[in-house]
């Protein structure tokens, strides 16, 4: 093409003699440049869509994570309600003053279990490598930072923090003091009727109601907010097989 115009300038700066020579050398530095732009053009374009293929690849790699997320979140959840209510059984029956059965030793283990925090967070960390520009969509970008930097990052040093503070100091005293661990499931009193007279034992499984109560608090927002990012991928993935 660049050959063809070429030659029609040619002979356009032919039809007059004096002012051939820089007529021509005009037209080579335009058509240069024009070659220049067009290959600049090109380029970009094919640069854009490379982005577009590795952003819409991280994109579907986020929900799958998140979709993961929700799922073990869901669980723990779960969990946690069931610490709690089993934490809230064993409280009544010690008040109560009820007589010791074989049935709470399952009870006891439960009342004091948490649920390890596990996030997948692979596809993110891919993103951070890309550079997080890779997503058009600035409000998509905030909310992708936000739910893994923010929200999953405070979940993880809050539960973390409080396991840290609680368990050594509060919670194996009182299991190495009171239960023989015949199974990892089940804790057998060693003396019910100290354990029942225990205040101390009492009050631990209290606070430990509460600090589950936090971290189903906690865990309920990050289920939350995945949902919510996992709806705002969908809809920008549905957008982008539209255009």
């Amino acid at each position: 093409m660049i050959n063809f115009f070429r030659k029609i300038r040619k002979k356009l700066a032919d039809d007059n003699k004096p002012l051939k020579y820089m007529r021509y050398a005009i037209g080579e530095i335009a058509l240069v440049m024009i070659g220049i732009l067009l290959a600049l053009q090109v380029n970009n374009w094919n640069e854009q869509r490379k982005d577009r293929i590795t952003e819409q690849k991280i994109l579907n790699a986020l929900q799958e994570d998140l979709l993961v997320n929700i799922s073990r979140l869901s669980d723990d959840i779960i969990l946690e309600q069931q610490t709690i209510n089993q934490a809230n059984k064993i409280i009544k029956h010690l008040d109560e003053r009820k007589p010791y059965n074989p049935s709470l030793d399952a009870i006891f283990s439960e009342a004091i279990y948490s649920p390890d925090i596990i996030i997948s967070a692979s596809s993110y960390e891919s993103l951070k490598f890309k550079g997080i520009d890779i997503i058009q969509k600035e409000s998509l970008q905030r909310s992708i930072i936000n739910l893994f930097d923010v929200v999953y990052s405070s979940l993880i040093a809050e539960t973390v923090r409080l396991e840290n503070q609680f368990w050594p100091s509060s919670v194996l005293p009182m299991i190495h003091r009171h239960f023989r661990q015949t199974d990892f499931r089940e804790l057998k009193p060693t003396n019910y009727e100290a354990l029942m007279e225990d205040t101390t034992y009492k009050n631990m499984v209290i606070h430990r109601t509460h600090f589950r109560q936090l971290a189903l608090n906690w865990k309920t927002k990050a289920l939350h907010d995945t949902e919510e990012l996992v709806e705002m991928i969908a809809v920008e993935l549905r957008k982008k097989q539209e255009d």
